[in-house]
């Protein structure tokens, strides 16, 4: 009888142990990758956000196929004269590559475009008078960012017949606007006054130091080289004319 009455509850308890398996969670690790698949971003989008980020970068890069389209120029030929790779100038032109503050009027002078329609600074004629009423705040896509970390932030859109460009120039440190071997030069002149920090200027072989409230004259087309020795960043505002 004792025997007997011990049977249901062995029973009962490999009922309740197979009951608890089977409400047991079963693994999620295939849900979990499903989800990390969905949510990694793709390679169209990682493109499409680097393009982004680069501002300004993207219509410099569209004028210049434009204008080199135009000119019947192949891509080839033009980074032949620029000293650069086919397949830098391609990325460039689509937004995906940064360029050296010197390649960047080397382009305007080998297809002969001034800094303003490079840049894409014009304002309608006939709306000219009513954008002169309206303040123009800065934008994202007005800033257009170096290798080695020069930016560039326009800070107004002006006339396309005042060639100039009015810039806010960020100088991370060790940012250097061309190599030694290749200072820029381009049409026009440029003027300067740093805001903060102390930036390296060497113009024509001459070096020169221009801190915080100093301001300076540049001639475009003397050989001219803008650096950052320093573990700040500099500031400075540029008029670039011509």
């Amino acid at each position: 009888m004792t025997a007997t009455g011990a049977k249901p509850p062995r029973k009962a308890a490999e009922s309740t142990a197979a009951a608890s398996k089977k409400s047991q969670p079963r693994k999620t690790t295939p849900q979990k990758t499903t989800a990390q698949k969905k949510t990694a971003p793709t390679k169209a989008a990682a493109r499409k956000q680097k393009a982004e980020d680069n501002g300004l970068g993207t219509s410099v890069g569209k004028t210049v196929r434009a204008e080199r389209t135009r000119q019947g120029i192949p891509v080839r030929e033009l980074a032949r004269r620029l000293g650069v790779s086919p397949s830098f100038l391609s990325q460039f032109e689509l937004g995906q590559s940064q360029a050296a503050v010197n390649t960047l009027f080397a382009i305007a002078t080998e297809l002969n475009l001034s800094l303003d329609v490079l840049l894409g600074n014009s304002v309608d004629p006939e709306r000219e008078s009513e954008s002169e009423s309206k303040t123009h705040e800065p934008r994202i896509s007005d800033c257009l960012t170096f290798r080695s970390g020069v930016r560039w932030q326009r800070l107004a859109n002006t006339p396309e017949n005042h060639h100039v460009q009015f810039l806010l120039t960020e100088y991370e440190p060790g940012a250097d606007s061309a190599p030694g071997d290749a200072p820029q030069t381009h049409s026009g002149d440029d003027y300067g006054y740093v805001l903060e920090g102390t930036l390296t200027i060497d113009i024509d072989g001459m070096r020169r130091l221009l801190k915080s409230g100093e301001a300076i004259h540049l001639v475009g087309n003397v050989p001219h080289r803008l650096r950052n020795e320093t573990d700040q960043t500099v500031k400075a505002i540029w008029f670039v004319l011509g």
